[in-house]
């Protein structure tokens, strides 16, 4: 996660450091005139930061891929909007705060000259600055929204479909200003190439584009609210779905309620015989505790997928394999039991660690019969019973050769995994986690 931040701060800053520094110490005379120079160099970096979310935003497949599962792409979306608002921030107080100090007497302002007298082309650059004053303020806001979760996603959501036009707006903001020396060095060609990559999918999203060829109707066939709270749904999809790997994630838009889609991991392993997807959702928000409510048997409901890295395969260790899950994180290992059993057993040994709150029936009622037939070895824990499931049990599992996969509470998932790689039982590499937060 810290590799791409680091080499989209690095790559800019390196152009200007070899390009633009040499002058600027050369020419500088104080710190008005570093000012001068950061300005356009901050402005740059943050259009940078900008077209790589807007990028991200668009799912496309091969950077899906790359990044290994659109959990990893929406947090790596969401650092880079953070860090992105933190540079437009530091951009606007480059230009604002000298000022400010400067008109209330504090530091002073060298002297200017008189200015020429403006033409045409300063038409363009008065709207370029006032469009990019107000698009900063908006991404501002926009950061400050993302990290209130105290605020309703519904509103988060609709502020955040505006991101398309500010960043057009902090484009031609950044190109209109950016000073002419740029143009004729990479750091201005990468930096136009940057805002580019970034158009494309801006207009891809105020256009409704981005998604769209993964994306079909499904009729609701079954719906099924169990003891505990998990709403199951089961559902076919109207067109010719390509299939899912077990641990695979959708988008599912369950119908007009300004909250859009939401990913969920698919709780079964496809069949094409059968052709159906099983949902299982927990109720943990205003929008999924409405869920049961909305969603009736007969209704067309939209998915988009598959989506996702969390699978299971060979490239990460499936020769042997410790799961861990969590309450509703359990999804992906039912989708995964389902294959094994499909295909009569697992080829190695797989010990499954499940816990759940308390003892009573919920989903899913058949695990125990489902992991025998898997042949996979099933360690039960309720907290309420028995505590938390200690990291020892779990590290009392593991052999040189096997990997961890966990889906459950983050803190957990962080904690165990701090555990079982600092007393040297398990590479950093060997613990994959499902690391959905929609916020």
């Amino acid at each position: 996660m810290k590799r791409p931040l680091v080499l989209l701060a690095a790559i800019p800053l390196l152009l200007w450091g070899i390009f633009v520094m040499p002058e600027v110490i050369a020419s500088a005379k104080g710190p008005w005139d570093w000012r001068h120079a950061l300005i356009p160099a901050s402005g740059v970096l943050a259009l940078w930061w900008m077209s790589a979310g807007m990028v991200l935003a668009a799912r496309l497949p091969r950077v899906e891929q790359f990044f290994g599962g659109l959990d990893r792409l929406y947090r790596l979306h969401k650092h880079v909007g953070i860090g992105a608002g933190a540079i437009v921030l530091t951009h606007w107080m480059l230009e604002w705060l000298p000022k400010k100090l400067a008109k209330a007497g504090l530091i002073t302002r060298p002297a200017r000259g008189p200015r020429p007298p403006k033409g045409p082309e300063d038409f363009w650059i008065d709207i370029a600055k006032d469009v990019g004053e107000w698009a900063g303020y908006i991404l501002l806001a926009m950061v400050v929204i993302a990290l209130l979760r105290r605020i309703p996603y519904r509103y988060f959501r609709w502020v955040h479909r505006l991101f398309p036009l500010v960043f057009i707006a902090g484009a031609f903001h950044g190109l209109m200003l950016m000073p002419a020396g740029y143009w004729l060095q990479p750091l201005g060609w990468l930096t136009a190439f940057m805002a580019t990559l970034g158009v494309v999918p801006a207009v891809m999203a105020l256009t409704g584009r981005i998604g769209v060829r993964r994306r079909m109707g499904a009729k609701v066939e079954a719906v099924t609210c169990h003891p505990d709270g998990v709403l199951e749904i089961a559902c076919r999809p109207a067109g010719t779905w390509p299939g899912h790997q077990s641990g695979q994630c959708v988008l599912a838009d369950f119908g007009p309620a300004g909250e859009g889609a939401h990913p969920f991991t698919v709780a079964s392993a496809w069949n094409p015989a059968d052709g159906r997807i099983t949902l299982a959702i927990k109720p943990l928000g205003d929008y999924t505790r409405s869920l049961p409510g909305r969603v009736a048997v007969g209704q067309t409901i939209r998915l988009e997928g598959p989506y996702g890295g969390f699978t299971f395969d060979a490239a990460h260790g499936e020769d042997s394999q410790v799961w861990v899950a969590g309450g509703i994180g359990i999804t992906p290992f039912l989708a995964r039991l389902q294959e094994l059993a499909a295909r009569g057993g697992t080829r190695a040994p797989v010990d499954f660690f499940y816990s759940t709150a308390d003892a009573r029936p919920g989903f899913p009622p058949d695990l125990p019969a489902l992991c025998a037939a898997a042949g996979v070895r099933l360690h039960r824990r309720h907290t309420q019973l028995h505590g938390p499931l200690p990291a020892d049990e779990v590290a009392a599992c593991l052999k040189p050769s096997r990997t961890v996969w966990f889906c459950g509470p983050a803190a957990w998932g962080e904690s165990l995994a701090e555990h079982l790689t600092t007393a040297g039982l398990l590479k950093p590499a060997g613990f994959h986690r499902e690391l959905f937060e929609f916020r």
